[in-house]
């Protein structure tokens, strides 16, 4: 099971909440998950502030936070009449799936080594950067807006990307929802009543991100406000992140908060046996060894090898979405090296050596933490600058000044991953052990360090991701 919650703050003039790990300051709290075998949820913000109101009623506003419609296409100063509506059934996203894929293998070193390296486990999430990112790349311009995409992969601007964006996440959760599992992608955003915004930013965040403006009195009110945002998170997540901002995360001088969220209930195709989990030895990094809580059981899974990786890939109930284990094999290996020189070629060869599906014995740790991370150095490392500097950032598009500046990007994760799976899965867990009467089938053991993603396996998109190096801390 995993959650994870994000928000990305950005001072001048913005707060965006994103699901995953975007965030600034605050812990962002999922609850425990439920037994029935896995569920991530992430949420992120983006908060902007403005030295003084800029006067005048802003599109959207609305007495019911939770009821507010789109926003009519209007012949505001950008003049697009806003995004037709998107067909996730006919958009294209494999080119976003690529970009994202690329990006995130360059972003794990760096967020892992900021989240305190190979001596911890982490988790995090590429793709909540990545949209909240593109979110906030609608209103770019100039160099900012070239260093967003060129850190992102991205072909287009946020607000030409849109339709691939509203096409991958429908796609998700299609898939992800498929055979009782729970995916969901939800994004809003919330803006300073009285204050103008342009209206194609607008538009593209309404009709291309989903996320028509919503107005609350950051000004007069900002704990009020911060309630109500943290109202929609905790239902757009179903309760697992009660509370994604904190009381320092909203201010009289916000503008606007961008929100998005991302939750998967899923449970494993084939669960283990709870009977079978015992205490097994895991050798750290180190070399030393400790005991670990390990599930064992009959699974109907994948494996893979490349001259360095043991790889492993234990599908979810209908097959559309998996956890991938890539284990070095060598006990000395160096997990932080492999993390480091993790291109998008290398994942796919060490994704291409699965063989098919069969009945192995696998051995793998349970484990449980949660992440916190900043990642405005990250991801200025990776060459997004300009977005950080006050005077420096173009952000113009959104409130037709360059008044606007992200002053921070935070990240909260939570992964937990147990035995359990569904009545189906647990009547195929039997089936295959029954057999394994028989024959004894190979042993899979998951007994070092290792790196792990969740995705899905109809187009590769990269959901979670994160390292194991202790399953007991």
């Amino acid at each position: 099971m995993e959650r994870i919650a994000e928000k990305v703050l950005v001072t001048g003039c913005y707060l965006a909440a994103l699901p995953l790990a975007l965030g600034c300051s605050g812990a962002i709290r999922g609850s425990a998950g439920n037994a029935d075998g896995g569920a991530p949820a992430d949420d992120g913000a983006v908060v902007f502030d403005a030295a003084a109101d800029d006067g005048g009623p802003g599109p959207g506003d609305s007495g019911d936070p939770f009821q507010v419609p789109n926003p009519s296409p209007a012949s505001g100063s950008g003049g697009d009449g806003g995004l037709p509506a998107i067909d996730c059934g006919t958009s294209d996203a494999q080119g976003l799936v690529s970009a994202d894929t690329t990006f995130a293998t360059a972003f794990l070193s760096p967020a892992i080594a900021q989240a305190g390296g190979i001596g911890v486990n982490a988790v995090v999430s590429s793709y909540s950067v990545s949209n909240a990112m593109m979110m906030v790349d609608v209103g770019a311009a100039g160099e900012t807006d070239s260093q967003i995409k060129s850190v992102l992969s991205l072909p287009g601007n946020g607000a030409t990307e849109a339709p691939a964006y509203a096409g991958l996440a429908c796609a998700l959760e299609a898939d992800g929802s498929s055979n009782g599992q729970s995916f969901a992608v939800a994004s809003s955003l919330w803006g300073q009543q009285g204050t103008s915004f342009e209206t194609p930013f607008l538009n593209v965040l309404a009709q291309g991100y989903g996320a028509p403006l919503q107005t609350v009195d950051f000004a007069s009110d900002p704990a009020d406000s911060t309630t109500t945002i943290n109202t929609w998170v905790s239902r757009a997540t179903q309760g697992n992140i009660p509370s994604l901002l904190g009381p320092d995360d909203i201010t009289n001088k916000t503008r606007l908060v961008l929100v998005n969220a991302v939750y998967f209930k899923g449970t494993w195709a084939t669960g283990f046996d709870p009977s079978m989990t015992a205490p097994r030895p895991f050798t750290l990094a180190d070399g030393s060894q400790t005991m670990i809580t390990t599930m064992s059981g009959t699974i109907n899974a994948s494996t893979g090898r490349t001259s360095t990786l043991l790889v492993l890939e234990l599908p979810y109930k209908g097959n559309t979405l998996a956890m991938d284990v890539l284990m070095p094999q060598a006990a000395s290996a160096d997990l932080a090296a492999f993390e480091s020189t993790l291109t998008p070629a290398a994942l796919g060869s060490a994704l291409a050596s699965l063989g098919a599906p069969y009945g192995y014995i696998v051995d793998l740790p349970k484990f449980s933490f949660t992440t916190h991370v900043e990642l405005a150095s990250v991801l200025a490392g990776l060459g997004m600058t300009d977005v950080f500097q006050d005077g420096v950032a173009d952000l113009s598009g959104m409130d037709g000044a360059r008044d606007l500046s992200v002053s921070a990007v935070v990240q909260q994760a939570m992964v937990e991953v147990d035995e359990q799976g569904t009545v189906a899965a647990a009547a195929t867990g039997v089936s295959v052990c029954s057999c394994s009467v028989v024959t004894s089938p190979p042993t899979v053991l998951v007994d070092r360090p290792f790196v792990f993603l969740v995705r899905d396996l109809r187009n590769g998109a990269i959901v979670f991701m994160g390292q194991v190096v202790n399953p007991g801390q």
